[in-house]
C-alpha cells in the first residue's frame, strides 16, 4: 500500500504504528501543493520518522550533542549552558519535494527536542514554502549569508545535502578555537567529501573542510527512511574544544576568505 506522497507503508514489527518507506521508482518532485496539503504531508512525514527503526539511534545521537554542550560550557564566552538556536540552509521546496518535506520534518523534530528557535534559508523558496514554514514557527532569513554565519553561542547548523561551499564558508567564518567548537553541523559527511574530492582541489578551494575533517568527531546518521536518498551520507559533526585548543596558533591564522575561482560552484551566490 502506498500513501499519497509516494512512500510505501510498511508495518513495524510488534508495533501498532506504521512507517513510510519510499517507493524507489517514485519521482522526487511533484506539482506544487497548497499550504494546507503541504502542512499535512510534512506532519505525516514527521510521524513516519518518529516511528521508524532508525529514530532511536537518531535520538541517541542527539545526546552526543548535549554532552558536547556541557563540555564547552566552561568557556567564559558562553553564559547559557544550552544550545542557542538552529540555523538551516538549503532545505529545498517542501511544497513540491518529498525529500524537502522529510528534511523539514526532521528539522521540526530537532526544534521540538531542543526547544530552540529555528532560522531557515533557501534561495529557491516560493511564497507557499515560506507560508508553510512560518506556520511551523520557523523564521525565514531574507539575506543570503552564503553560510558565513559567525556564532555567538552553541548553534546547530542543519544543512542536508548542501554544496561544499556552504560548509567551507561556515567553517571559515568561525575559524577560531573558541568559536568553531560552538558549531555543530548536521550535513554531508566531511569524511566522504575528503575521500571523494581530489586533494589538490580540497587544499586549494575547500581547505577548511579539509582541515576540520581530521579534527572533528563524526557520527553517521542511520537511515530513517528506507530506499531513499533523503538522509543518505548525513553526519553530525562535533569539534571537541580540547582538540581545537591543542592546535598551534599558526593553524588558526591561515584563514583567507574562500573565493572558489575556477570551481564548479554548487551554491547560489549572494547578489551585490
Amino acid at each position: 500500500m502506498m500513501d499519497s506522497d509516494g512512500f510505501q507503508l510498511v508495518s513495524k514489527k510488534k508495533a501498532a504504528r506504521r512507517k513510510y518507506f519510499k517507493n524507489p521508482d517514485a519521482t522526487l518532485h511533484s506539482p506544487q501543493e497548497t499550504v494546507n496539503e503541504s502542512l499535512k504531508k510534512i506532519l505525516r512525514a514527521k510521524d513516519a520518522l518518529q516511528s521508524s527503526q532508525g529514530y532511536t539511534d537518531f535520538i541517541n545521537s542527539l545526546k552526543k550533542i548535549d554532552n558536547h554542550v556541557q563540555d564547552i560550557c566552561d568557556s567564559s564566552l558562553i553564559q547559557d549552558h544550552k544550545i542557542s538556536g538552529i540555523v538551516c540552509y538549503g532545505i529545498g521546496l517542501p511544497s513540491c519535494s518529498r525529500i524537502a518535506r522529510y528534511q523539514t520534518a526532521l528539522l521540526l523534530i530537532l526544534k521540538d527536542r531542543l526547544s530552540v528557535s529555528v532560522e531557515v534559508y533557501d534561495p529557491v523558496f516560493t511564497s507557499v514554502d515560506i507560508e508553510v514554514l512560518e506556520n511551523f514557527g520557523l523564521k525565514i532569513l531574507i539575506k543570503n549569508e552564503e553560510g558565513k554565519r559567525k556564532v555567538k553561542g552553541v548553534t546547530i547548523f542543519f544543512m542536508p545535502h548542501c554544496g561544499k561551499e556552504l560548509y567551507n564558508n561556515l567553517l571559515w567564518a568561525n575559524w577560531n578555537p573558541a568559536f568553531l567548537p560552538m558549531c555543530v553541523i548536521i550535513g554531508n559527511s566531511f569524511s566522504s567529501i575528503v575521500q571523494n574530492v581530489p586533494g589538490s582541489i580540497l587544499k586549494c578551494s575547500y581547505q577548511f573542510i579539509y582541515k576540520t575533517e581530521s579534527l572533528c568527531k563524526e557520527y553517521r546518521l542511520k537511515s530513517l527512511v528506507e530506499y531513499d536518498d533523503v538522509f543518505n551520507d548525513l553526519s553530525i559533526h562535533i569539534l571537541p574544544r580540547e582538540i581545537a585548543y591543542s592546535k598551534a596558533k599558526d593553524f588558526w591564522l591561515q584563514r583567507t576568505e574562500p573565493q572558489y575561482e575556477g570551481c564548479d560552484v554548487e551554491i547560489v551566490r549572494k547578489k551585490y
